[in-house]
């Protein structure tokens, strides 16, 4: 082999050289690149898990709080409808009465409602058991006048009608006066 050749081997071993520790180089970081982007894609998977985990969390509670509150207003207005006809001689059965009295209840309130939500949920049971003795006073003839009825009646509406403010603030519903 003369010199030139020699020097070609050479440099062509030196080109080889070259090429694969600069292939190792790259493979090194790019590696390191892909463990990275790896790692920032597992844990934005687990963030969104999270945030998806809360969010359902969120509906689940507020469709339960919207079961709570329909079922409780439509037996406090169900209530209320029955004793504005026990007032009014449409209806005699008090037994009726007692037993709408009783489904009203607060028990599932206590557990979802917020604080404000809750104390206009008792002001309306308080109001319920005044409006119906009231009311009963009248039926057994042991009222002198209405008044305290009427008075009752009233008290019951308003307190009714702040509780349903208070649930739609609670659902983010706009309430429209």
């Amino acid at each position: 082999m003369d010199g030139e050749t020699i020097r070609l081997i050479v440099v062509a071993c030196g080109a080889i050289v070259a090429g694969l520790l600069g292939a190792l180089i790259a493979g090194a970081f790019n590696s390191r690149n892909t463990l990275a982007t790896i790692e920032a894609a597992r844990v934005a998977a687990e963030a969104q898990r999270d945030a998806d985990r809360e969010v359902e969390h969120e509906r689940w509670l507020r469709d339960r709080r919207v079961e709570v509150y329909s079922k409780f207003l439509e037996e406090a207005h169900d209530l209320g409808l029955h004793v504005a006809w026990l007032g009014m001689g449409y209806s005699n059965d008090t037994s009726e009465l007692a037993k709408k009295a009783r489904n009203l209840s607060l028990l599932n309130l206590r557990v979802l409602a917020p604080t404000v939500v809750l104390d206009a949920a008792q002001d309306v049971m308080r109001s319920t058991t005044a409006l119906t003795t009231e009311l009963l006073a009248i039926k057994e003839r042991t009222a002198s006048s209405t008044e305290a009825y009427d008075a009752a009646t009233k008290r019951f509406n308003e307190y009714l009608a702040l509780l349903e403010v208070r649930i739609s603030n609670d659902l983010g519903i706009d309430v429209v006066a």
